[in-house]
């Protein structure tokens, strides 16, 4: 799983337009050119520089995926648990770690894959889902990106790699951590994930 949500964030993300009348798929396009610009730029060689790179992808990563939809649906049946104070502390954390840690990875490993972009469908008014392939070494990795228009904005809400959905990885994870734990203690967990070092593929297994 670490290599595919390392491709998720090669296609993901990146600065999107604001225009209102922009298909998901030129938003996508777009993302991914701004992607690759912050990564490739020689100004953040060195390790000073390259933590002023991760709070800039950082902050690109925000604009362009819905964190707060994508928490929900990896909660699933479990977001009625939560109150609305533990589900907006429980989002803030879960992207922190997200952030935190893969782009940690895709700064030390992206060496410019390709990213192809194949069609789009539009699902209903606000919904889209977009198809794209990964070039990774001598791979075509097919990837479906399901995005969501709100105040105008496409954003990116789930992500499927070889069928393998990224909410649902992480719905199993979260679901075997709520069977002894509380919400307030899941919060927790995420938090003490995010403070080891090596973090592995998710927040309950370690590598």
């Amino acid at each position: 799983m670490r290599r595919t949500i390392f491709i998720l964030i090669v296609v993901l993300m990146g600065l999107p337009s604001l225009a209102r009348g922009e298909q998901p798929i030129n938003v996508l396009q777009k993302s991914v050119n701004e992607t690759i610009r912050l990564l490739k730029d020689p100004q953040y060689q060195g390790d000073d520089p390259k933590t002023v790179q991760q709070q800039k992808l950082d902050e690109v990563a925000r604009r362009i995926f819905d964190f707060a939809e994508f928490s929900m649906r990896v909660l699933g049946s479990n977001w009625n648990r939560f109150s609305m104070q533990e589900r907006n502390t429980f989002t803030d954390v879960f992207s922190r770690f997200l952030s935190k840690y893969y782009i940690g990875e895709l700064q030390k490993k992206y060496t410019d894959e390709k990213v192809i972009f194949l069609n789009q469908e539009l699902l209903a008014d606000s919904k889209a889902l977009v198809k794209v392939k990964v070039l990774w070494k001598d791979m075509e990795i097919p990837v479906d990106i399901r995005m969501r228009k709100r105040s105008g904005r496409w954003k990116a809400y789930n992500v499927s790699i070889y069928g393998v959905s990224a909410v649902q990885n992480y719905r199993v994870q979260l679901w075997a951590l709520s069977l002894n734990n509380s919400p307030d203690q899941i919060i927790e967990l995420i938090k003490s994930r995010m403070e080891e070092e090596g973090k592995g593929e998710g927040i309950y297994n370690k590598p």
